[in-house]
């Protein structure tokens, strides 16, 4: 008798009822969860979807140290994307093992975008430039497509910073780290930066760039050479083309077993921090004064609601399980 009077007490608007706001929270649940049940099956049955093919060329480096691992992994999700390359090509320095697009000069990382850049100079192709230790989401590529559509004459990416007017790289701290390197998946708008990092995958047209990207490799120090990242996006404000973030659905998952670009400064001595450091003052007259970094965020991007970010977290688990569902714990 008294859980029935307590129901009827619940049709009061003027009353506060534990069932009925329990009630609602169920509901509220279940909404959420079939929502989220339907994107999980759309995950997983996203590669056996019709997928469309684009006209761009998907551009890399490697080296035989990753050839078993790192790089089976990065093709794999290049070959999983719901948009398809026109073809995905593997730039190596010469050795008497592996054959495959060799060039006759070592341009160390850069190796990835100068020759196919050389090859299509008189062309607007479009070229998308990674690295082969990260497992990207399945909407990289059409999403690098969709944004550059709409900034035509600039590169876009999913990770970046903004240059210190010090020309000094990187800052300290893990709060202002967080101010400091711009990644898609917080975004909820676009954010203009000074620097693309290829790690996580840029778009760039090979019209953009003239012969001075190849004259002026070929004065700077071996230190220089091997910083790629600073090397192409100094070019690019050279010539005034804007480099932007873009926001994106989900993670890329890194796969990342050896590290090779730290090998090889550690081999000739060299320090990553005082190369990154010389690639900055080398275009000193370059960069976009307006886009200086300022400190505790001053002047950073605007993030997703914290409801957005639960949902991207979320679709970063799925993507996630997808990952280990396939692949296993790595």
């Amino acid at each position: 008798m008294k859980k029935i009077n307590s129901l009827l007490n619940c049709r009061s608007p003027f009353k506060r009822c534990r069932w009925k706001f329990n009630d609602r929270l169920i509901m509220i649940f279940t909404f959420i969860f079939s929502i989220s049940l339907y994107y999980t099956i759309f995950i997983f049955q996203s590669n056996s979807f019709e997928l469309h093919s684009s006209n761009v060329i998907i551009s890399l480096t490697s080296t035989p140290e990753r050839f078993h691992y790192e790089l089976s992994f990065a093709i794999h999700s290049l070959l999983s994307q719901t948009q398809l390359p026109k073809q995905i090509r593997i730039y190596l320095s010469s050795t008497p093992v592996i054959q495959i697009r060799l060039e006759e000069e070592d341009y160390g990382p850069t190796i990835k975008f100068l020759p196919i850049i050389k090859e299509f100079q008189s062309k607007s192709q479009a070229i998308m430039i990674c690295d082969d230790d990260q497992y990207y989401h399945p909407y990289a590529l059409a999403t690098l497509n969709k944004y550059s559509t709409k900034y035509e004459n600039s590169i876009i990416g999913f990770r970046g910073w903004r240059v210190r007017e010090d020309l000094i790289w990187g800052v300290e701290g893990k709060y202002e780290i967080g101010y400091h390197v711009i990644e898609f998946q917080y975004l909820s708008e676009v954010y203009r930066v000074g620097v693309l990092t290829a790690n996580y995958g840029y778009l760039i047209r090979s019209s953009f760039f003239d012969f001075h990207i190849y004259q002026d490799f070929n004065q700077v120090s071996g230190d220089i050479r091997h910083v790629d990242d600073i090397w192409l996006n100094g070019q690019a404000s050279k010539l005034n083309i804007p480099r932007y973030v873009i926001p994106s659905c989900c993670s890329h998952i890194e796969v990342t077993r050896t590290h090779v670009l730290e090998q090889y400064f550690d081999r000739n001595q060299m320090n990553r921090l005082s190369a990154n450091n010389h690639a900055l003052q080398w275009f000193i007259n370059n960069w976009e004064k307006d886009l200086w970094y300022r400190f505790q965020g001053e002047n950073g991007p605007k993030y997703r609601s914290w409801q957005m970010m639960i949902y991207r977290e979320w679709i970063n688990f799925i993507l996630k399980l997808k990952f280990i569902f396939y692949f296993g714990i790595i």
